[in-house]
């Protein structure tokens, strides 16, 4: 989101009134538009209770929530609809609608009116942008008619983009109380974690072989889980669910079921006993593949940052076909760039390593008056429940320099370039 001062007087007579073109006949072209509004808790939204959309060239972000069904999308647009969206937002006239402001309202929000904002933002030689605020009470307005047509195109848009992406399963929760249980997979920072608790077996937290999203997105597409969402909407109090299954994909499309055993939707019972039966499993292996090795690691983090981006790097342990490996990889801005499982030799080396920087820890060394000053911080837990925690910004502790290199040269060896 852009954050700038309004310059209304020479940009909205260009962008935001009945003199602007359609986006795909702007001879300014637009590099970024969005649109916001947030209804009071009093309001009766007529489509959703917040709308949050940010358009940039190539991509889009949008949520329709608070009614269902909800709506979400994160992921690339083609042109053509980039310019059918960017012409929607630049005919708003929203320097004319009730209630328009040339501030955002800093103070809270109000449960009894419908708070906006308008965006366009247009690149020439030099850059230029128009924000607009305002807030009404929802009733029968131009921003009214305005936000009736975005709303009408994206709902019947998003289903397009959602199958003109790959899909890969972001997080996936189920909770089944007449059974007393909760299951939940996570895709984040490269790695497939999962919880599993019923009342067979105590909760289990572990990591995932990747290839799992692909076993669950495969039994999703076989179950016709698609059709499910918004079941049962509005028929249970929150928190009161019987059985509740809540999942999202990379292009945040969502998908919500709430059931009860004697009301379902097709295929949704033998998909949750598949599921369970899978996670179920899982969590066992993990259970029996015994206690950590004798001096072993439990997790490990380093990383260093400067005027530079830097790499940090992780020891973990996931359960692959062999068994609970150790693995280590490279992380990069977020992103992982290399994962490797290691030996019982080469995690017994790492930890002779790490334990050798025993005195590092609870090391908290901050240069304040040091501009750009390099940084680090290491995070290690053992086995028997040691750990060491240190961090530095332009200090470091003693023998700072050979235990760093130690630590690079024996993941850099074994990790892909």
């Amino acid at each position: 989101m852009f954050h700038s001062s309004l310059i209304l007087a020479s940009i909205l007579p260009l962008m935001l009134c009945g003199e602007v073109k359609a986006a795909d006949e702007l001879a300014r072209p637009i590099s970024y538009a969005a649109y916001h509004s947030e209804w009071g808790e009093k309001l009766t939204p007529p489509w959703a209770r917040s709308i949050h959309l940010e358009l940039k060239k190539g991509s889009m972000n949008v949520s329709l929530s608070g009614n269902m069904p909800h709506l979400y999308y994160s992921g690339p647009v083609d042109e053509r609809t980039f310019n059918e969206i960017a012409k929607l937002l630049c005919s708003m006239d929203a320097a004319a609608w009730t209630g328009s402001t040339g501030d955002e309202d800093k103070g809270q929000r109000r449960k009894d009116r419908c708070e906006w904002s308008v965006c366009i933002a247009v690149q020439e030689p030099n850059f230029q942008q128009s924000k607009v605020y305002g807030s009404d009470k929802g009733k029968d307005t131009p921003r009214l008619a305005a936000e009736a047509k975005l709303c009408d195109y994206l709902r019947k848009k998003l289903p397009e983009l959602y199958a003109s992406e790959p899909k890969q399963l972001a997080q996936l929760y189920l909770s089944d109380k007449p059974k007393g249980g909760y299951w939940s997979v996570h895709s984040r920072d490269g790695r497939i974690s999962v919880c599993v608790i019923t009342r067979e077996q105590p909760k289990t937290e572990f990591y995932a072989d990747p290839k799992l999203l692909d076993d669950l997105l495969s039994l999703l597409k076989k179950s016709g889980a698609e059709a499910w969402h918004g079941f049962g909407h509005g028929r249970y109090e929150p928190g009161k669910m019987p059985i509740c299954l809540e999942l999202s994909f990379n292009t945040r499309q969502p998908l919500l079921v709430q059931a009860e055993p004697e009301s379902m939707p097709k295929g949704f019972a033998e998909f949750c006993t598949a599921l369970t039966s899978q996670l179920n499993a899982l969590a066992l292996r993990w259970q029996k593949s015994g206690d950590l090795p004798s001096g072993g690691i439990k997790r490990m983090q380093f990383g260093e940052n400067g005027m530079r981006m830097q790499p940090h790097y992780e020891f973990y342990r996931r359960l692959d076909d062999e068994g609970a490996r150790a693995h280590i990889m490279r992380v990069w801005n977020d992103k992982v760039y290399s994962d490797k499982a290691l030996s019982p030799a080469e995690e017994e080396e790492l930890a002779k390593i790490l334990r050798g920087l025993s005195a590092w820890d609870g090391f908290d060394g901050n240069a304040r008056d040091v501009l750009d000053a390099p940084g680090f911080s290491l995070s290690v837990e053992f086995a028997d429940g040691k750990q060491i925690n240190a961090r530095g910004y332009g200090k470091s502790p003693q023998g700072y320099r050979e235990g760093r290199d130690q630590i690079l040269d024996f993941f850099e060896k074994r990790l892909p370039k």
